[in-house]
C-alpha cells in the first residue's frame, strides 16, 4: 500500500535517508535530524511531500519525497523528487516503480507537466529511472513528461483514493 506520509513518519524518512546508497561516494555525516524533517515536511508551510510504501502489517518498505519546483521553460510547476528509497528486501518487487507512479499520478492530477530528479548517470538508480521511462537531459538530470508521464501515472497504486 502507498499512503501519504504523516508527521509520525519522520523517523522512518530519516532512517531511509541514512541508508541511501551513494554509489561508493564518501558518505558525510548527516546534519538533519528527525525534528528537522518534522518541521520541514509537516509544519505549517511544508517544504516537501512524502509517500510511504508499506506492507499490510504497516512495515515500511520504502518512501519517496518530492517538492514543487518551477520550469521557466514550461511556465509551469513540476515535481522534483529528492528521495526514493526501497528497503533491500523489497527491491526488485515493484515498490520503487509504484512510488514513482504515485508521484507521476499526483503530478498529472495537479496539472504539473514534468517530474525530474538528479542521479549519477550510469548507476543502477539511473538504469531504474530509464526503465520506467525517464530520460537523461544532462549529466545527472533525469525527467519524464508528456505521454511518458501519463503512462507512468497510469501504473501502480498511485490513485488519489489509495493515497488519502
Amino acid at each position: 500500500m502507498i499512503r501519504k506520509a504523516e508527521r509520525r513518519d519522520a523517523q522512518t524518512l530519516h532512517d531511509f535517508v541514512l541508508k541511501l546508497d551513494r554509489n561508493g561516494a564518501p558518505v558525510r555525516m548527516a546534519v538533519m535530524t528527525v525534528e528537522d524533517i518534522r518541521a520541514a515536511g509537516f509544519g505549517p508551510d511544508p517544504l516537501f511531500e512524502a509517500l510511504i510504501a508499506e506492507r499490510q502489517d504497516g512495515m515500511p518498505l520504502g518512501a519517496i519525497s518530492f517538492f514543487r519546483g518551477y520550469s521557466g521553460w514550461l511556465a509551469a510547476p513540476i515535481a522534483v523528487v529528492h528521495l526514493l528509497f526501497v528497503n533491500e528486501e523489497a527491491r526488485g518487487k515493484g515498490v520503487g516503480s509504484r512510488l514513482m507512479a504515485a508521484v507521476a499520478k499526483l503530478a498529472v492530477d495537479r496539472g504539473w507537466p514534468r517530474v525530474e530528479l538528479l542521479v549519477e548517470k550510469g548507476s543502477s538508480a539511473a538504469r531504474f529511472y530509464e526503465a520506467i521511462g525517464m530520460a537523461a537531459s544532462g549529466d545527472r538530470h533525469y525527467r519524464i513528461e508528456g505521454s511518458a508521464l501519463a503512462v507512468l501515472a497510469g501504473n501502480g497504486d498511485g490513485s488519489p483514493s489509495r493515497l488519502g
